[in-house]
Formats: C-alpha cells, sequence, structure tokens
C-alpha cells in the first residue's frame, strides 16, 4: 500500500510520498528516485565517469538539476571526464565528426545541453551540425531506425535550434500504420519524446497539425501495448514509455500512471538499482522524478558553474545549425539568398524573400527556412534514387501530362567571382521542351564545376535533385 501511495503522487508531481494518519516517519518509503541517483553515483569509476557518461549525466541532471553546480566538485569532474571522452571519440576519428555514431552524439548533446554547455561549440566542434546532417542523409547503413533519428531530433530540439519540416515529415513517413515504428516501444517513446520538444517551437499550422496527428497515433499505440500489470514490457521500456507519456502531457488516469509506476517501484532493489543493471536504471530515473529527457532545455541555465557570466545563451533561434563565427578550421561569411518563386501559368504566384545563411549552406535548408518564414515558399520535395527533388512550391505542383515542372535556376544575369556575396535563386514553373545534356548551362561561372558530368535530367525541363543543389558552393574571400 505504501508504494501505491508513493506512485500515485508521483504521476501527480508532488515531491514527497503523502503520510497516512497511523504511519511513523520511519514507514515512509524512501524516495525511489533518490535511491537510484545514489546508486548511479556509486557506479561511478576512478576517472569520475561511467559506463555510459552521458546518459548517467543526464538522468542525474534531469531527476535534480541542481545535482551539477559550483560547490559539488565531484559533478564538476564528471561533466569534465564527459568532455574528455567525446574529445577522445572524436580524436580517434581524424577529427571527423560525421564518423561518430549519430547516436553516440545525440547522447553527448542531450547531456551537455542539460548541463549548459554548448552544444554547437564543443571545443570547435559543433555538433548539432553533424547531427542535423545525418538526419538528413537518413537512413544510411549506420544510422537508421526512427530511435536514433527521433533521438537526433530531440537532441537538436533539446539544444533550442529549430527542428525543420522534413524531419517532421520524414516522422510521419515511418510511421506504422498502428501508430508504432519498427523496434515498438523503445522507438516509439522516443518518437513521442522528439515530436513533444517540437511542438513547442514556433513553427507553422501545417507542421503543427502534422506533429499533432503523428503524436496522437504514438500516444494511442503505446495504450495499446500497456500490459495489465501497468507496465510497457519490461523494466527498460518500462522507464522510456512513462517518460513519454509524461511527456505526452497526459491525464495520470488515462494511461495508469499509478499502475506503471507501482510496477517499476516493486522492482527496484534494496540498494536503489533495477536488477543491478546500469542502463535500465538510467532510463528508469528520469520518469521516477516525474521528469524525461525532453525537459533538458528547461533547465535553469545561469545555475550552471562553468558557464561565464558575460556569455550568451546558446539556445538558438531562427537559422543556427551552422554557425559561421564558430565554424572550425576554415573561414565562414554569411551571404544573402534572394529566393523567388514565378509561375507562368499562376499569375498569382510570385513572391521573394532575403535570408542571410552562412556560406556553404545547402539550398534545401534555405528553402526550409523560406518556408518558416512565409507559406507561399512551402515546398514538396519527394525522395528518388538521385535525391530529393522539388516537385510543388506553394499552390503549384508539378504536371507530367502537361509537362510542367518545377526548375531551380540562378539568375542569368549575375556573374559570381570570388567576391560575390549576393546569390539570387529562382525557382521558376515552365513546360518548355528541352535537348538532353548538361545542367551547366542554368549556372554562371564558377558553379557549373559541381555539376560536371551527364545528368539524367532535361535542360529545360530541370526537376532538381537537392542532393545536386547542396553540393553548390559559392567562393567568398575574407575581408
Amino acid at each position: 500500500m505504501q508504494v501505491i501511495i508513493l506512485s500515485v503522487f508521483l504521476c501527480f508531481g508532488d515531491a514527497q510520498p503523502r503520510k497516512q494518519d497511523n504511519e511513523t516517519p520511519q514507514q515512509i518509503p524512501p524516495d525511489p528516485s533518490k535511491r537510484a541517483a545514489r546508486w548511479l553515483i556509486m557506479m561511478r569509476n576512478a576517472a569520475y565517469g561511467w559506463a555510459d557518461t552521458p546518459n548517467a549525466i543526464l538522468a542525474l541532471q534531469l531527476a535534480n538539476d541542481t545535482w551539477f553546480n559550483k560547490q559539488d566538485l565531484s559533478s564538476q569532474l564528471s561533466v569534465k571526464q564527459m568532455q574528455i571522452e567525446l574529445l577522445s571519440k572524436i580524436a580517434r576519428r581524424g577529427f571527423h565528426l560525421k564518423d561518430v555514431p549519430t547516436g553516440e552524439l545525440s547522447h553527448y548533446v542531450l547531456a551537455l545541453t542539460a548541463t549548459c554547455q554548448n552544444p554547437r561549440n564543443f571545443y570547435g566542434h559543433n555538433l548539432l551540425e553533424a547531427i542535423d546532417r545525418a538526419l538528413f542523409h537518413f537512413p544510411t547503413a549506420e544510422f537508421n531506425n526512427f530511435y536514433q533519428f527521433s533521438q537526433g531530433v530531440l537532441a537538436i530540439c533539446g539544444a533550442g535550434a529549430p527542428v525543420k519540416p522534413r524531419l517532421i515529415k520524414d516522422l510521419a513517413k515511418g510511421q506504422q500504420a498502428d501508430g508504432g515504428y519498427p523496434f515498438g516501444v523503445d522507438a516509439t517513446a522516443m518518437s513521442i519524446l522528439a515530436l513533444s520538444c517540437a511542438e513547442k517551437q514556433r513553427i507553422h499550422k501545417h507542421d503543427k497539425d502534422e506533429i499533432k496527428r503523428v503524436f496522437g497515433k504514438a500516444v494511442n499505440y503505446l495504450r495499446i501495448q500497456q500490459r495489465p500489470d501497468g507496465s510497457f514490457g519490461n523494466q527498460h521500456n518500462t522507464g522510456l514509455a512513462v517518460q513519454a507519456m509524461i511527456a505526452a502531457n497526459l491525464e495520470p488516469a488515462t494511461w495508469r500512471c499509478p499502475d506503471a509506476l507501482t510496477t517499476l517501484t516493486r522492482t527496484q532493489h534494496q540498494d536503489g538499482s533495477f536488477g543491478q543493471f546500469f542502463q535500465t536504471t538510467v532510463q528508469v530515473l528520469p520518469a521516477l522524478a516525474g521528469k524525461t529527457y525532453a525537459d533538458v532545455n528547461r533547465i535553469m541555465c545561469e545555475m550552471a558553474p562553468i558557464m561565464d557570466e558575460d556569455e550568451e545563451s546558446f539556445l538558438m533561434t531562427e537559422y543556427d545549425l551552422y554557425d559561421p563565427e564558430e565554424e572550425p578550421n576554415h573561414y565562414v561569411s554569411n551571404m544573402t539568398v534572394q529566393y523567388t518563386i514565378h509561375s507562368d501559368f499562376h499569375p498569382n504566384v510570385s513572391a521573394s524573400i532575403e535570408i542571410t545563411v552562412p556560406s556553404n549552406t545547402s539550398f534545401i535548408d534555405i528553402m526550409d527556412l523560406a518556408a518558416e518564414r512565409d507559406e507561399r515558399f512551402r515546398y514538396e520535395a519527394p525522395d528518388t534514387k538521385w535525391g530529393h527533388y522539388v516537385s510543388a512550391i506553394g499552390e503549384v505542383t508539378e504536371d507530367h501530362d502537361e509537362k510542367r515542372y518545377w526548375t531551380i535556376m540562378l539568375d542569368p544575369d549575375i556573374s559570381i567571382d570570388e567576391e560575390f556575396e549576393v546569390l539570387k535563386v529562382t525557382g521558376y514553373a515552365h513546360g518548355t521542351e528541352g535537348e538532353s545534356g548538361r545542367l551547366r548551362g542554368h549556372f554562371p561561372q564558377g558553379l557549373h564545376q559541381s555539376f560536371d558530368g551527364e545528368l539524367p535530367l532535361k535542360v529545360d525541363e530541370v526537376v532538381v535533385p537537392a542532393s545536386h543543389v547542396i553540393n553548390v558552393r559559392v567562393p567568398i574571400s575574407p575581408p
């Protein structure tokens, strides 16, 4: 009975269990989250790390957001050990972030964010950019399940960077008919955590509606998976599923929260662990404290001991995944892109927008930014064997019967040299028959080298693969 009382009040967010009239203080069970945290701290090694240091730090900081503080040297040593471990992983791979597994990077980004550190300038490395790049190329041989994908989205969102519309679309496309994802409860729960974070951002109404639809189906899937005892499978599954249901902000009774937490706390060992398994305890701890991985951006960062008082908040707005001032090892400058859409067949379809981004930004990302700022620039880009191609912008969709396609072209009146800092790109819908050949005819001198070679496209009927567009590089010399 005591455990049931405790779980009920954990579901409603009370910090302490309520004492019954006939109980003495000694009869009240100790807080299971504090017991689990104590066990985790006891498992720390001589270097002040763990078998999985970032996940341990994330769980401890979520369970108690004052764990990492100026007065606690041991917590600072643990965070420093996490930094050393990540730097070592990066160094072993020749300082190429793209070679560090995306799932591992996501763990580190969540833990760094939870301890108020800047993941887009981790000793000169932009971890968010690396994750964002991996998400764009998903799936690959090494990065191919929606648990990892959702965790990457959550890492970016938790750090305050914008979740791009295409990531929401990818989560929607990957969802199965029953609302779940391959690998079941864990992957579905992680998708809920990612979507719960993304939903709080300033996004277009269409994307919010998409999130609500995918989110609702995923939550219903977890409800169906919940067993009569309140669990969602084993302790590991249940810990993550409880986090997801907390993030969904549902009434506790609607998903039998008391039963779920009762089942968890009954399996907790006297030492505070769950089966003396490190990973299980790490996953269960935030749930016992009523917290979730989606809460990393709610931690009060002014309490962090290593952030300089005059350092600006690293929580990002607008387009900040690729930081021009902090990109390592090479000079990066901003460029202004003037992006215009026009259709010969729809006189009302004409709009222009200017967006300033770092050089080397992919055009697909520029299109994402334009769509977020102005719904007239919303677009569809289905995937093909050549990569993504633009099939619709605004209300105008390609028409194969009429041979009308969207073409992405550079302004023919502009020549590009090393000092050029303004790039004009036009999305143009037309239906002229053309000859097969090279795409270079559409691009001024200085850019066509990225397109050297025959393409499976017609010069005047170009359906532009984003995989080619993102390789365009505008040469800009430092002042």
